[in-house]
């Protein structure tokens, strides 16, 4: 494995106490507020700058911001328009400058700048106004009422995007371009020092973190997309942490030395279907093909049981999720008659035609991810089972969620289905997934999906303070995705964490929190 070998500069290093080498996947820019992936994000809870942070049970814990407001305690006002922050004092960016209120109206606007490449501003467009009351007082003026945005304000929510320090960027002229991309500066417990595109970031601890100085000396972020290399990495002791899937987790659970850190997680595995492609704008077969879908096999089979079936986009276990809405059960003889009904004849090959075409699809997946990779071939069989012809496409990991001006293929649209994976901020607003508004480049609609009935019912799950209110909204969402099926969920996945012993208090949840205590013997 030459993965195995390739790591001798910090990676070697790290392997004395105080330094801790976590596996990560490939960055598309280490500057949140500009990046399409998971990767970004994930690097960002341990060097950036956010208002508040879901702790390792995702729940809101205030970081920037002291309390979270709400009606009770006046941080919202009475009809809902008006949000205030109040910030946390004593705080310092990692050169030494302090923070302050105007750190976040500074952000906001670059975020809103026309010429900042941010995927989505959804949340930071409700925004009317944003104002520096004093130096630690945001207050926040919405165009209309949206519940999501204490939480999707600088915060653990849908798109995730950190506060940028205004006294280093105020003077750039084009942040897409900026060196600050390349470092960028926040006020978390580890600050970058390197970052090799080949090979990962290194960051150091900020002695002047405002919790106090973290227990390590040093992360080191090592690129490794090759999920067997990185169990072998994980025996020889060149890893200390990696995220691992169902069936290495079992085999590494078994191995001296490294314990499974396992908890539940908001985020689902899903097959996008392209619904803007003929013939996937016809909802028979949008249905067939979910019809032809195992998803309890899927679970079994490419996450060993680690994990539940996906119904809808809202996790089971939260107040959110409607139990009467469900995908169309798994039943290919059901999806050959509808597939039949809809004028899709099966001709001496096997497979299905009208017209004289044939009912052929393409299927996008990450080259590098092991159980897409594992499932492809079999999803393969199981739409030639029904008369489908399947084209396998396995993409990079860059080019698959790079942004649409820069030839993403999701964002792109150039699939008719593909596997791809989504975790929920605390929040449960899906809005950005299935929104008309929301296709590229302006959100994460890579379905093309457009129902004006869903987009009434997220607007009221968005304008919406009431629970109740908010609930009723979210299942009616749930019943149309499962009626229409611009996406067949496959799965929940849980995080599943392997970790070498000499490692303590490491409780990762869906944003590191806690990496400050983290510690290594």
């Amino acid at each position: 494995m030459t993965g195995c070998t390739r790591a001798q500069g910090p990676a070697l290093e790290g392997g004395s106490a105080g330094a801790l080498r976590v596996a990560t996947g490939q960055f598309d820019n280490l500057n949140t507020v500009l990046s399409g992936g998971g990767s970004s994000t994930y690097l960002s809870y341990v060097w950036g700058a956010y208002l508040f942070l879901a702790d390792d049970r995702n729940q809101i814990v205030p970081e920037l911001a002291t309390v979270l407001p709400s009606v009770a305690n006046g941080g919202i006002s009475r009809d809902g328009l008006t949000i205030t922050y109040h910030l946390r004092h004593g705080v310092r960016w990692q050169d030494g400058v302090p923070f302050d209120a105007g750190d976040v109206v500074f952000t906001w606007h670059l975020i809103m700048d026309p010429h900042t490449n941010v995927v989505t501003r959804l949340g930071y467009d409700k925004v009317a106004k944003m104002t520096e009351v004093d130096p630690y007082t945001v207050r926040v003026r919405l165009k209309e009422r949206f519940a999501p945005a204490v939480v999707s304000l600088f915060g653990p929510g849908e798109v995730p995007m950190p506060i940028l320090p205004r006294h280093l960027l105020a003077s750039v002229a084009d942040i897409n371009h900026a060196t600050f991309n390349d470092k960028p500066v926040g006020t978390g417990p580890f600050s970058i020092q390197h970052y090799d595109p080949s090979t990962g970031v290194t960051l150091v601890a900020n002695p002047d973190y405002w919790r106090g100085p973290p227990r390590l000396k040093r992360l080191d972020f090592l690129i490794e997309t090759d999920a067997n290399t990185v169990l072998v990495m994980l025996r020889t002791a060149e890893l200390d942490v990696a995220r691992v899937l169902g069936e290495h987790a079992v085999e590494l659970s078994k191995t001296p030395g490294i314990y499974i850190v396992h908890q539940a997680a908001p985020e689902d595995l899903y097959l996008t279907l392209n619904t803007s492609h003929p013939p996937l704008n016809d909802v028979r077969l949008r249905r067939a093909i979910a019809m032809a879908v195992d998803r309890r096999f899927f679970l079994r089979a490419f996450q060993y049981g680690w994990g539940l079936p996906a119904a809808t986009d809202q996790p089971p276990n939260s107040p959110w999720s409607n139990p009467h809405a469900t995908m169309p059960p798994y039943d290919p003889a059901a999806a050959q008659r509808m597939l039949d009904a809809a004028g899709w004849r099966l001709d001496q090959s096997g497979y299905r035609s009208k017209n004289g075409k044939r009912l052929a699809l393409t299927f996008a997946y990450i080259a590098a991810r092991v159980p897409d990779v594992k499932f492809a071939p079999f999803f393969e069989n199981e739409m030639k089972a029904i008369g489908i012809a399947l084209s396998l496409k396995p993409y990079p990991y860059n080019l698959f969620y790079a942004q649409k001006a820069e030839g993403g293929i999701l964002e792109g649209g150039k699939y008719d289905v593909a596997i791809q994976g989504w975790v929920l901020g605390a929040d449960p607003d899906d809005s950005t997934l299935w929104m008309c508004n929301q296709e590229p480049p302006n959100g994460y609609n890579t379905s093309f999906f457009c129902d004006r009935r869903l987009d009434e019912a997220e607007r009221e799950a968005l304008h919406t303070y009431d629970f109740a209110a908010r609930r009723a909204a979210y299942w009616k969402i749930q019943e149309l995705l499962a009626q229409d099926v611009p996406a067949v969920f496959l799965s929940w996945v849980d995080n599943s964490y392997a970790v070498r012993d000499p490692v303590e208090n490491f409780k990762p949840g869906e944003n590191f929190f806690g990496s400050w205590a983290w510690a290594k013997r």
